[in-house]
């Protein structure tokens, strides 16, 4: 049985008691870029530094760096370095985009597909922005809503991989048919597949964070172990069949 999150990260930092201002050089839309950034790693982000393992035993560095040169209001950006070799040095630092992150509470997560690329997720102005590189090693390609948009402190998009290398992304859902939310990608194809829902708790007054652990069960099914967004109460849910529909959501036994 297979737990936790395999050659995922995930971070969080607040924007604690920030005053944020309308960015007048920042375009129109969900994930658009700040056109005043000019890329520039003016200074790392204090604590911000993690590492993705890669399948060939090389490690990807993910890092907030401010830049200098971009709005007041959001300031904060995500670059990547990778090594060359597993267990040699590091290359440059590289802009993944010049979407900004935030504001306020910050979530970023990032896995590596079946075929070598590294998928990135991050928040801007409400909505989970997804972007990859194009090849294994390249270009990232232009961030877009992914669609997975949960409620402001209610966690950000948690990855799990299963073993044949296709990749799940869960987040708490703010629709109100739904408690819980999940994109794939399948390791034979290079395409996200729809939002699906994992239906909704039976109670009608709970929210759900982000899942606290993702299991796949020796048969191939997933279950899922998830915290109330505001107290400690747990809920369970797991796959009727491998790679299908869901069951119901379930408290433990008492």
């Amino acid at each position: 049985m297979r737990s936790a999150l395999c050659g995922v990260i995930a971070m969080s930092f607040a924007f604690a008691g920030a005053v944020v201002a309308a960015p007048a050089a920042h375009a129109s839309g969900a994930c658009a870029p700040d056109t005043n950034a000019r890329g520039l790693a003016s200074r790392p982000v204090e604590g911000s530094l993690v590492s993705v393992p890669r399948a060939d035993g090389r490690v990807e560095q993910f890092q907030y760096f401010v830049d200098s040169s971009a709005g007041v209001s959001l300031p904060w950006f995500l670059w990547h370095r990778m090594q060359d070799e597993p267990g040699g040095d590091y290359g440059d630092w590289q802009r993944v985009s010049a979407v900004p992150i935030g504001p306020k509470i910050s979530y970023v997560t990032a896995a590596e597909s079946s075929d070598g690329r590294l998928e990135a997720f991050f928040p801007n102005y409400g909505v989970f922005c997804h972007t990859d590189q194009r090849t294994p090693d390249g270009d990232w390609s232009a961030p877009e809503d992914f669609g997975l948009n949960p409620s402001p402190y209610h966690g950000g998009v948690t990855f799990f991989r299963e073993h044949d290398g296709s990749l799940d992304a869960f987040a708490s859902s703010s629709r109100a048919d739904s408690s819980m939310d999940v994109r794939s990608l399948r390791a034979s194809s290079d395409t996200w597949g729809p939002v699906r829902s994992l239906g909704k708790v039976p109670d009608p007054n709970v929210g759900l964070s982000s899942p606290d652990t993702v299991t796949e069960l020796p048969d191939g099914r997933l279950g899922l172990v998830v915290r109330e967004w505001n107290r400690d109460r747990y809920w369970h849910i797991t796959q009727l069949t491998p790679q299908g529909a869901w069951g119901s959501w379930q408290l433990p036994a008492a």
